[in-house]
């Protein structure tokens, strides 16, 4: 897998106010198979599908004991383990899974990385920091809430609109009825 791609979207208002989103492909190994990211611990577990919350085919859902971790990344030049993000992609940190059983690649997600479809992490220009939730949660006015966030209550509702940059998402509590309000997004991991 190439190192970190990044894709950088840009609407000329926006631009030159200094406000849009960027877009990245999350990428823990280098190509050699080496960690990109600082390991904070090593634990032995499985994986079992492919991951809900990023759709790729390096992304894993995985177990060890009792902790489910999703997404994890598998690279072909580092056997045997995957890299989980300890909190997201903003820290940098990661859990290295010692796999006790080979990938289940025919469960595999299709799909090379990409900035298509939905992203498994935000950062809100409001500084929330926000995770694509894969439990069962809300429906309001057809939106899921699909982000749970840091540093707020309220929940991110909804895929994000890339009609305007930065991109916007709705923002409500668990317990709203209504989506009225939007929240612009900085950052937006793949």
């Amino acid at each position: 897998m190439a190192a970190a791609i990044v894709v950088a979207v840009l609407a000329p208002t926006a631009a030159a106010a200094g406000t849009h989103t960027k877009a990245s492909i999350y990428a823990p190994f280098a190509p050699s198979g080496a960690p990109t990211v600082h390991v904070v611990s090593t634990v032995r577990g499985h994986c079992w599908t492919g991951s809900l919350a990023a759709a790729r085919s390096d992304a894993w859902r995985c177990l060890s004991g009792n902790l489910i971790y999703d997404p994890c990344f598998s690279s072909p030049t580092a056997p045997g383990i995957v890299l989980c993000p300890a909190s997201g992609p903003w820290s940098r940190r990661a859990v290295e899974i010692k796999l006790t059983a080979k990938l289940p690649t025919k469960y595999a997600n299709p799909g090379e990385p990409s900035t298509i479809g939905l992203p498994w992490a935000l950062v809100t220009t409001s500084g929330w920091k926000c995770r694509l939730d894969t439990g069962a949660t809300s429906v309001v006015q057809g939106r899921r809430a699909n982000y749970a966030c840091t540093g707020t209550n309220d929940w991110l509702w909804g895929d994000p609109s890339r009609r305007s940059d930065p991109w916007k998402i709705f923002v409500a509590p668990a317990s709203a009825n209504k989506l009225k309000r939007t929240v612009g997004i900085r950052s937006a991991w793949f």
